[in-house]
């Protein structure tokens, strides 16, 4: 056969297309064409990856191996594997929980981070994106396994009806799989390219040139090649035993990764209920990159050391990325609250009420965007905060005063702010810009402008609310 009727029939085996063998090799389909029509031949690189590819030597895509020789030279080792379909549910039912493991780790995460905000009264905008990630999250795992699933349940089929040969040489391993004693595929990896040797339960599964092969421990004689692999190349093994000293780091840097997040909350949290800035305090996440960042670089230390280090290195990325992610919020947002007496001044002159020295102000100006509220039309809302020793006087006049409502009456919601929550403040008021009237409906239908203003007297916090009602009467 000719170099390129190898690598047609190699990529046939492997049941790929001259487009997805390309998209490997990152080559185009036409040279992959032109390859298997022998008018042109692959350079160095491309055919030590096709070696990997296809788990035969460059000798035999070239062919150059010696055949003859190869049929004296005798295995050290052979085995033949038949599994079924009790045994293929075994397996399948060991790896899923690593599979389930990753989902509901993310899944927990983003409850909490969800109920966090929520109990926090987080600006929507980090509850909503939030939401958005747990979602996302959750269709991403949900389809993963899915396909997985559904991958191995095809496979079951064609796994049970198949023979697995595998023979051991001095430095490689021939793998043969038979159908109605047929010879399908033929696959050879060298000691060097395995790629991985994973343990689920009496199994083994080989890894080598983006292939699974499974051995059942049970059948493997006392001193197999297998195990002796093992001994020689343990970084390649994903069951190390590690001594006490580095498990316990890895723990403690894993657990603390995880955690850093809600470390990093609880001190935004903390803070902000001093100022009252709570998206321009995000910026304390990065203050806790530095927990999993080690954790990435005990990763790498770990894999030096040809122990598991994959959780470290993995938790690690994904506890920066969040870190930085919700760090950068303050920037990204920083231009989405003014804190400037403008909404206050407005809201006394055309009230003509007097509103206490305040601590913090954040407007929001809801004119630059779409709005999904139920009803009207906002324009802005100002979350006030206040000194006890500022509101003392005002609280008192709050209960005197005829313009504040100590709760809103049913025939009053229509033309009160479609986004409060009144049973969360003690005093209410709402004032029609329009007829100039306190708490009272609109004598005709119409467009109303109205100043929405609540107190909560436990907080020393206010809130006003500009807006339209088309008011119907």
């Amino acid at each position: 056969m000719t170099v390129g009727e190898k690598i047609q029939m190699y990529r046939k085996q492997l049941d790929l297309s001259q487009e997805e063998l390309g998209q490997k090799l990152l080559v185009s389909r036409q040279t992959i064409s032109l390859w298997e029509k022998d008018q042109t031949v692959p350079t160095i690189d491309n055919l030590i990856r096709l070696r990997e590819i296809f788990g035969v030597s460059v000798d035999e895509i070239l062919g150059f191996e010696n055949i003859e020789q190869n049929d004296e030279i005798l295995p050290n080792e052979s085995y033949r594997f038949t599994f079924s379909k009790q045994e293929l549910n075994e397996i399948y039912r060991l790896q899923r929980k690593s599979i389930y493991k990753r989902p509901i780790i993310f899944t927990v995460l983003c409850i909490l981070m969800i109920v966090f905000f929520i109990g926090s009264s987080a600006p929507d905008v980090m509850i909503g994106f939030s939401f958005g990630m747990f979602l996302i999250g959750a269709v991403s795992h949900i389809k993963g396994i899915r396909a997985y699933s559904k991958a191995w349940k095809n496979s079951t089929e064609r796994i049970c009806k198949s023979v697995y040969e595998y023979k051991v040489f001095e430095n490689y391993i021939s793998v043969n799989i038979y159908r109605e004693n047929e010879k399908i595929r033929e696959s050879k990896c060298f000691f060097t390219d395995i790629e991985q040797i994973q343990q689920f339960g009496k199994w083994l599964f080989l890894q080598f040139g983006g292939q699974s092969f499974i051995i059942r421990k049970s059948d493997l004689k006392e001193n197999s090649a297998f195990y002796s692999y093992m001994y020689k190349n343990p970084s390649r093994i994903t069951e190390k035993p590690m001594n006490n000293k580095w498990k316990v780091l890895s723990v403690i840097l894993f657990v603390a990764s995880l955690l850093s997040i809600f470390g990093a909350l609880g001190l935004v949290a903390m803070v902000s209920s001093k100022n009252h800035l709570f998206v321009e305090n995000m910026w304390l996440f990065f203050l806790l990159t530095p927990i999993p960042i080690a954790s990435i670089v005990l990763g790498f230390v770990l894999k030096l050391k040809n122990y598991k280090y994959k959780k470290n290195i993995i938790v690690g990325i994904i506890m920066v990325a969040l870190l930085c992610i919700y760090g950068s919020f303050s920037f990204i947002f920083a231009n989405v609250y003014d804190h400037s007496e403008e909404s206050i001044v407005r809201a006394e002159q055309t009230i003509g009420i007097n509103i206490p020295e305040h601590k913090q102000i954040s407007t929001q100006d809801w004119t630059k965007g779409t709005q999904s509220v139920s009803r009207g039309y906002i324009y802005y809302t100002s979350d006030i905060y206040f000194e006890n020793s500022a509101v003392a006087d005002f609280e008192k006049q709050l209960a005197k005063d005829n313009k504040w409502l100590s709760s809103v009456s049913n025939d009053l919601i229509g033309i009160t702010s479609p986004m409060n929550d009144y049973g969360f403040y003690d005093y209410v008021l709402v004032y029609n810009v329009d007829t100039a009237e306190y708490n009272t409906l609109p004598n005709g239908s119409g467009k109303y402008r109205f100043i929405n203003i609540l107190y909560r007297l436990e907080e020393n916090q206010m809130k006003i609310v500009e807006y339209d009602i088309d008011y119907v009467k």
